[in-house]
């Protein structure tokens, strides 16, 4: 199975299985490093590419380079159960954010790791401000001083760059 295939899967299956938030790394990756050339760069590596092959491979219990529905039935079924507090086959919200927390524990990690850095283990206020300091100025495609769906990235065009509005 090639590498795009199966990061792509892992992240599919890590956002049913309440790994969603792996959505939002990514578009934070993305504008962090000031976008992509291809909707699918950020597969090749980097930050979240390791983290969906890791997923992936957590996920191929047998090794064989590819999910069968066995092997996500398994899991979705283990973290279902393990989170399942009361045993009454449902998850109610205090069930589901444990599974939210673990689930998203490792992009929790990989965010607080590019915030950080300088390496020390402290996100101080300067690195925490740094992603957002300049956000509007960056993003603003239309020109208007502000953010608003006028200045979403578009599919095709001239993306990450200012329109003109004339």
């Amino acid at each position: 199975m090639k590498t795009k295939t199966k990061t792509m899967t892992a992240i599919a299956v890590a956002a049913v299985l309440g790994g969603g938030a792996l959505a939002a790394g990514i578009t934070y990756a993305n504008h962090r490093d000031g976008g992509f050339d291809d909707d699918m760069d950020f597969l090749e590596g980097g930050h979240f590419g390791v983290t969906a092959m890791e997923v992936f491979e957590t996920m191929d219990t047998d090794g064989d380079g590819s999910l069968s529905q066995v092997e996500i039935d398994e899991l979705r079924n283990a973290r279902h159960a393990a989170h399942d507090a009361n045993s009454d086959g449902n998850l109610d919200l205090e069930e589901f954010a444990g599974l939210w927390q673990e689930t998203t524990r490792p992009l929790t990690v990989r965010i607080f790791q590019m915030l950080d850095t300088d390496g020390d283990a402290i996100i101080t206020r300067a690195e925490y401000d740094l992603p957002l300091a300049d956000i509007v100025r960056r993003f603003d495609r239309d020109g208007d001083g502000g953010l608003s769906m006028n200045d979403r990235w578009h599919r095709h065009g001239d993306r990450g760059h200012r329109r003109n509005h004339d």
